[in-house]
């Protein structure tokens, strides 16, 4: 039997925490350690053992929260992705009405995510793509996180003919991909440009492609 608390009979809280409390606050040690060396030695480098050693924690804390590494791998990867869909999905019933100024808005909110942790960037856009354990989870996720681009792009009009679904999905995935060669050069300085500049850049690109149609040259 589990209290209200989450702890169970017979185990006693610890400094004001209950057993439940204390665990989870052990899984987010271990989150933001591998969070750190994914985005600094990189996944690939990554080991059970060192992601213990940075949390300051035994392995015998490791497998109360993960199976293997992998899963701890994927929760990272889980939380940045997710996290930015979140974001932007709570952003958008407030964006302005405007196309190109809800664009300006919305890549806005994009680029305060990747700012407010600079470990999100290469996580999201470097090391999804480079580990070979990550890269199925990766794809799901980036089909996840293009829904509110999609959303977003088809959102109001342009010119004739509308976008149909599959109109919106190609461009969500297009826009993703260009989001992901923009950002990763202006992250690391290879790109020094002013923050203003780039998300109005971004901005445009998005709008751009947002107008590819292939629904008129399908149709019969």
């Amino acid at each position: 039997m589990v209290e209200a608390d989450g702890s169970i009979p017979g185990m006693r809280r610890w400094r004001g925490r209950s057993p439940a409390d204390r665990v989870a606050a052990r899984r987010e040690q271990l989150i933001d350690a591998c969070t750190e060396l994914m985005a600094t030695v990189g996944a690939a480098e990554t080991s059970m053992r060192g992601v213990c050693r940075q949390a300051g924690l035994t392995e015998r804390y490791f497998y109360e929260s993960f199976s293997n590494l992998d899963a701890l791998l994927t929760t990272v990867l889980d939380t940045v992705v997710l996290g930015a869909r979140d974001q932007l999905l709570a952003e958008l019933p407030g964006a302005p009405a405007e196309r190109g100024a809800m664009f300006r808005h919305m890549v806005g909110v994009f680029t305060d995510y990747l700012l407010a942790d600079r470990r999100r960037g290469r996580i999201m856009f470097v090391e999804s793509q480079a580990t070979p354990v990550l890269m199925p989870r990766a794809g799901e996720l980036i089909g996840l996180f293009t829904g509110p681009i999609a959303m977003i792009v088809g959102a109001g009009d342009y010119a004739d003919p509308p976008p149909d679904d599959f109109d919106n999905a190609l461009n969500a995935s297009a826009i993703f991909g260009a989001l992901a060669y923009l950002y990763r050069p202006w992250l690391d300085g290879a790109i020094a440009i002013p923050r203003e500049r780039f998300d109005e850049h971004a901005a445009h690109v998005i709008e751009r492609i947002a107008t590819a149609r292939s629904t008129a040259h399908t149709e019969a």
